[in-house]
Order: C-alpha cells, then structure tokens, then sequence
C-alpha cells in the first residue's frame, strides 16, 4: 500500500496490491490504511489539517 499526497489539489492517491490507483478527494472519505494499524481512522480532511497547519 502507498499514498501519493498531492497538497495543492488536495488529494491523495492510493495504491493497493493488484489494484488500479484510487483517488480520494472528498474530505470526508476514510483513506485506506494497512491492516497492522486497522483503529487508526483517517479522513482526507484531517491528512491535509496536519500538512497544511
């Protein structure tokens, strides 16, 4: 799994195993994230809260 994090158009790209990239940019949506921290909740909103403080 990755991310590709795009600050000026606010949206981050997600890269799964054998699957097509997914773009997430409302932020609202829950951005995937790998299984060994399954509680940690994350919403496109909050990414860019910390990135752009």
């Amino acid at each position: 799994m990755g991310w590709l994090i795009d600050p000026d158009e606010q949206t981050v790209l997600v890269y799964l195993p054998k699957q097509q990239p997914e773009v997430f940019d409302e932020p609202e949506q829950a951005l995937p994230v790998p299984s060994f921290v399954s509680e940690l909740s994350l919403s496109v909103r909050s990414v860019f809260g910390w990135l752009l403080e």
